[in-house]
């Protein structure tokens, strides 16, 4: 954000010092606030992004909300489905512009799968398997996340299978789970290793297949089959298309602009708060979501 020309970064916070730290003096424009209140009551702050463990974003987000700001908050919205309810109500009866962080609100590949299936290009859609192998958990860029390994808030679930719930509901239409096996550690307050589970999005069956250990390659496949075109996304935004023969990788909307992924959902975020047409996740998406995988995970 801070590179961002839609975006000033007045002031920041985070219970590490140590993080601050680093935040300063990366940016030293950048303001480090004694807490997160004090960001949401700077005069000078219209928009607050939380990117905290899930249990802190309801009282985060009423707060921005109560304080007339705009509310750009990390994914999953929350584990607690009735006090997601409720915030999501309440957001709204404030009426302030909302966002939620997932990576295919405005990601290229995504937006070129979803033009592909309403100008009817693809054909009728006829299933999507989502398949994921992870060698740990949490991954180590994430390691210092220590919540993430937890089964109370954590776990590739929330974190990542969110993320492609959230796509397949905004092609196909709204989800159900229909069966699902996770399997978690025994004896053990760890997020879960390994889940198989069948959904139902807009009437389309979607299989997913996730799992944390063992070697091989780490990433995602997200397999879109269709009766012209088939598409698979991988990790990293890559996108691939086959109409029948072999899987040939494309550009999608290469040539449009030079933003990246990131670049391309903050963008959107920026219109939305500004009260222009974009396409960005809101927080009843996010909701929705989370019914989804917590239904996924629930003892």
């Amino acid at each position: 954000m801070v590179a961002h020309d839609d975006y000033e970064v007045v002031c920041a916070w985070d219970p590490d010092p140590e993080a601050c730290a680093r935040v300063k003096e990366a940016h030293p424009t950048v303001q480090i606030a004694a807490s997160a209140e004090e960001v949401i009551e700077d005069g000078n702050t219209n928009a607050i992004y939380i990117a905290s463990p899930p249990t802190t974003h309801t009282p985060y987000a009423r707060a921005v909300a109560e304080a007339g700001k705009c509310i750009f908050c990390e994914k999953p919205l929350g584990i607690d489905i009735a006090e997601s309810e409720a915030l999501a109500r309440f957001v709204e009866d404030c009426g302030v512009p909302n966002a939620i962080n997932f990576n295919h609100s405005n990601a290229r590949s995504s937006t070129h799968l979803e033009n592909e299936l309403a100008s009817g290009a693809a054909g009728e859609v006829t299933g999507v398997d989502i398949f994921i192998h992870l060698t740990e958990w949490p991954r180590e860029f994430q390691s210092h996340a220590t919540w993430l390994a937890g089964r109370k808030q954590g776990g590739f679930t929330r974190e990542m299978i969110s993320h492609w719930v959230y796509l397949t509901r905004r092609l196909l239409g709204d989800g159900k789970v229909l069966s699902r096996n996770a399997t978690f550690p025994d004896a053990s307050d760890k997020a879960e290793t390994r889940l198989v589970a069948e959904l139902e999005f807009g009437g389309v069956p979607t299989i997913i297949n996730a799992a944390c250990g063992g070697a091989g390659p780490v990433g995602t496949q997200y397999t879109l089959w269709a009766g012209r075109k088939s598409f698979m996304l991988h990790s990293g935004g890559r996108i691939s298309v086959t109409e029948g023969v072999d899987w040939k990788p494309i550009s999608a909307n290469g040539d449009e602009d030079s933003e990246d992924d990131i670049s391309r959902n903050i963008s959107a975020v920026a219109k939305a708060f500004r009260g222009e047409p974009a396409k960005i996740a809101t927080i009843a998406d996010g909701l929705a979501v989370q019914k989804i995988v917590e239904a996924l995970i629930a003892n």
